[in-house]
């Protein structure tokens, strides 16, 4: 199954990949109806004036269906055969959940001190997957460990040795502080920097472990013979400015060139989703935050800053940043490069503009949306076939429904020395 679904997505990708590095919205022109040209991919395969010509409630459906959304008799059929095949792609089954005891995991069991009920089902989820793989581990190493909820969780399940691995110090000594009727250890390490070092009897674990790390901790795997379970996320959290194929050198995979080099801007794609649960703000407010994030570009664009990339806007701040109104916006991005803050005049024509601007993005980045989660079960299909490739049996699919979080792929693999157990 997985080398002809990573056929299927390595293909998309390689087809599409004018589409998804034509990013519509750039435009840094000084008109307030300048929103930008439309990109060539578009217009050659037929698709623009469609797009353009949507309604709000037309553009809205279509985003927040995705995959699943019925297009207009209209449509361009080979706009619609791109979503049909999208969806095929990224159609993957949802784990089945062996029973766990003690303590069961059927019924939901209350939050703890700091965790949200969503992270509670996450990681409810996650130990289903987790406790089978660890049952006869020496030790059980959490990666990107944060307040430490998983840690803790599986440390009160099995009688092993549980450490948590956190970059942050902060919140190391905020997860050593927080109750548990187990004792987990908390060790501030970074493993991008120091290395992650396993033994063949370790069980390897990472609950939403961001972009490089998450390739590490399949490297380790691979190389070690531990075990692994693992839920990405946040893909373009990497130090190099692209990601290559962890498994390159497959039968055919040449015939792809470089297609399948995915950039940082372009991994960044995968965190977009026009829900509105399973995320952490409304999609009223990520779309709002988004037209923000276009005026501000706008703004340092005519500052000087020409040429700046999109998503660049937001260097040395927290993405929640754009949650805040676009005044408040600008002086920070603004006095981060030692930047004159513009007067109100220019924020409110950057404003006036990115309204039109952001409108006409949303229904040219259409395609891109479609996309989104194939760049995302591509990942996870590479990571599959490297693990393989090292003799490894390896479970991939959807750990928990959409409205739990978006970021639901999950890839176990059981220790080289034996096989996962079946459900």
């Amino acid at each position: 199954m997985i080398g002809a679904r990573w056929d299927a997505a390595a293909r998309l990708v390689a087809d599409q990949r004018d589409v998804l590095d034509a990013r519509p919205g750039a435009a840094t022109g000084s008109g307030a109806d300048d929103a930008g040209a439309i990109p060539d991919a578009l217009v050659m395969r037929g698709w623009a004036s469609f797009l353009l010509a949507l309604s709000d409630a037309e553009l809205d459906a279509l985003e927040i269906a995705g995959h699943d959304a019925t297009w207009a008799p209209g449509a361009p059929p080979s706009l619609v055969a791109l979503a049909e095949e999208a969806h095929a792609v990224c159609a993957l089954p949802m784990l089945a959940a062996p029973p766990l005891s003690p303590p069961a995991i059927n019924a939901p069991a209350p939050a703890r001190r700091l965790e949200t009920p969503r992270k509670r089902a996450q990681i409810e989820a996650f130990a289903r997957v987790i406790v089978p793989l660890a049952s006869d581990a020496e030790r059980v190493i959490d990666v990107g460990s944060g307040h430490g909820h998983l840690t803790r969780d599986i440390a009160e399940r099995i009688a092993r040795p549980v450490i948590g691995l956190e970059r942050q110090a902060s919140l190391a000594e905020r997860a050593r502080s927080l109750p548990s009727t187990a004792s987990p250890s908390f060790s501030v390490t970074d493993v991008l920097r120091e290395g992650l070092t396993l033994g063949a009897a370790d069980c390897v674990i990472g609950l939403h472990a961001c972009g490089e790390l998450g390739d590490a901790m399949v490297e380790s795997a691979a190389d070690s013979g531990a075990a692994l379970a693992l839920v990405g996320c946040c893909l373009q959290k990497r130090r190099a400015s692209t990601r290559a194929l962890l498994c390159a050198d497959a039968p055919g995979d040449a015939g792809y060139g470089d297609a399948l080099r995915l950039p940082r801007d372009l991994l960044g794609l995968s965190n977009l989703t026009a829900r509105d649960d399973g995320v952490e703000t409304s999609r009223a407010a990520n779309l709002a935050g988004r037209e923000r994030r276009l005026a501000l570009h706008r703004l340092l664009c005519l500052d000087g800053a020409r040429g700046l990339r999109l998503g660049a806007e937001l260097e040395g701040l927290n993405r929640r940043a754009a949650q805040r109104d676009l005044p408040t916006l600008a002086a920070r991005a603004f006095a981060i490069r030692g930047r004159a803050v513009p007067s109100s005049a220019c924020i409110e024509e950057a404003a006036a503009w990115s309204r039109v601007a952001h409108a006409r993005a949303r229904r040219l980045s259409l395609p891109r949306a479609l996309l989104a989660r194939v760049l995302e079960v591509l990942v996870l299909l590479d990571r599959a076939r490297y693990l393989e490739k090292h003799g490894r049996e390896v479970t991939i699919g959807l750990l928990f429904h959409a409205n739990v979080s978006a970021r639901n792929l999950v890839l176990a693999s059981p220790s080289r020395a034996r096989r996962v157990r079946e459900p």
